[in-house]
């Protein structure tokens, strides 16, 4: 089945079934950040329906390999059928379990990661992730403004709070000139882009 094709019906699922994936707005970054690293080796937090993994799979260098990692049952055998039906899918491998579990046994090295699961875990799973990050890789998170509470004046409701200090603490985090350089992109619910220094910085 043709890449666009696969995307029109994974859009079409989301949207009935309630499926978080990258909005509109968001899409042509997502796509021209990826196009402009052009990455060999990617670790996904967060596969969903397999969207942003198709999404990747076109833009990455020829031969490069994504690893996907979902949680959620449904979801992962979804992402399985869109990714099945694909060109790309023997570039792809998706891995089903916690990411607290599944990055501690990750081996060898990324130079991009996106990260699109849980918001709370951003900086324990970045934390986890650094060390097989190569110097001058590109870590990506989504979702990092959260509907406005992040950075400005909008107070957070109760039960977003935690998520809220956590995602302020991941961009405390990744805003450290010492270690990173990132840019924060405000379309969609915000974006972080972090060039990683390396480890002797």
């Amino acid at each position: 089945m043709e890449l666009n094709e696969i995307l029109n019906e994974q859009r079409i699922y989301a949207m009935i079934n309630n499926v978080p994936i990258l909005r509109e707005s968001e899409v042509h970054l997502f796509e021209e950040l990826i196009g402009l690293y052009r990455p060999t080796s990617v670790l996904e937090v967060g596969t969903a329906i397999g969207y942003s993994t198709l999404l990747m799979a076109p833009l990455i260098e020829r031969g490069g390999k994504i690893t996907s990692i979902e949680l959620d049952v449904v979801r992962h055998e979804m992402a399985k059928y869109y990714i099945g039906q694909s060109e790309y899918k023997d570039q792809i491998t998706l891995i089903k379990g916690d990411a607290k579990d599944v990055l501690t046994q990750i081996k060898g090295e990324y130079d991009l990661v996106f990260l699109d699961g849980p918001k709370g875990q951003y900086l324990n799973q970045l934390e986890v992730i650094l060390p097989h990050v190569k110097e001058g890789g590109v870590i990506l998170a989504d979702n990092v403004l959260f509907r406005g509470y992040v950075r400005g004046d909008k107070e957070a409701p109760h039960r977003f709070k935690t998520i809220v200090k956590r995602l302020q603490a991941y961009l405390a985090y990744v805003e450290n000139k010492e270690l990173f350089n990132t840019t924060i992109y405000p379309m969609g619910d915000g974006m972080s882009v972090s060039v990683w220094k390396g480890h002797n910085k």
